[in-house]
């Protein structure tokens, strides 16, 4: 078989399963780690393919939105936000990130509980609420994703501890979330380290995704709930750090765990 031959087969394992590793490639074309290696290499100048250690996986490199060209208001972001309310008992401290999802979270929080977050658009949506109480975080307001970030929210953070940190996912891999900018990044793995339980919102568009800045790793998240199953690789890392998976079936309503 040539080269490209393998290539065409390679691509397709990726896209159906979301990894490939370089033993396997030695083992099921019976080539060296060498050949191997320069397979993984053709592989990774295809836009939607990142190498990792290792193999490579399936990584649309991408930009996230800003903020106002995001869909505010969706079935699916519905859905996924009213199962992650269920989740909430009463009194319990909260932080909530920024993002849209997290907005639409904000419109379904029961009370009473009480809040800390750093997003307007969550403020907006609770602000009047007599059941929640609010805790904003200071500082500079990023125009771009719509958040507030800055060394003063990283301090500010570390004199709060919460039950639950909803963080927002632009991109989850293998590495964990990341995203587009450092302080982003930073902050949401504040709020993680200071909540006794991680849970994330992400739809089936952001497995596989790797964006610059490192954020929370999969030890550091408890819970995900998203709308498909996840891809075979990252069920297997969902498995191992023990996370307590939901997927919502946004035509249904109803759910597999």
């Amino acid at each position: 078989m040539t080269q490209e031959e393998r290539l065409i087969e390679l691509e397709e394992l990726i896209k159906n399963q979301g990894k490939v590793t370089l033993d396997y490639i030695c083992q099921q074309y019976n080539i060296s780690s060498d050949s191997a290696r320069r397979d993984l290499v053709k592989l990774t100048q295809l836009p939607h393919i990142l190498r990792i250690r290792g193999g490579a996986i399936l990584a649309e490199k991408r930009v996230e939105l800003p903020y106002v060209q995001r869909a505010q208001y969706s079935a699916e972001k519905t859905l996924l936000s009213a199962w992650a309310a269920k989740t909430i008992n009463e009194k319990e401290i909260l932080f909530i990130d920024a993002g849209t999802t997290s907005a639409a979270l904000a419109r379904q929080l029961p009370s009473p509980v009480s809040v800390i977050t750093n997003s307007i658009e969550v403020l907006g949506e609770i602000i009047g609420n007599k059941g929640i109480s609010i805790s904003v975080l200071g500082g500079n307001f990023d125009d771009y994703s719509h958040a507030i970030l800055g060394n003063t929210v990283l301090e500010q953070i570390k004199r709060y501890y919460a039950d639950k940190a909803f963080i927002g996912v632009s991109a989850l891999s293998e590495s964990g979330i990341t995203t587009d900018t450092e302080l982003d990044a930073l902050q949401k793995l504040a709020m993680a380290k200071q909540s006794k339980k991680v849970i994330c919102i992400a739809t089936f568009a952001k497995f596989n995704l790797q964006l610059m800045y490192q954020s929370c790793s999969w030890s550091d998240i408890d819970h995900i709930i998203t709308d498909k199953t996840p891809p075979k690789n990252i069920l297997k890392l969902i498995e191992e750090n023990d996370v307590e998976l939901v997927v919502v079936d946004t035509k249904r309503t109803d759910t597999d765990e």
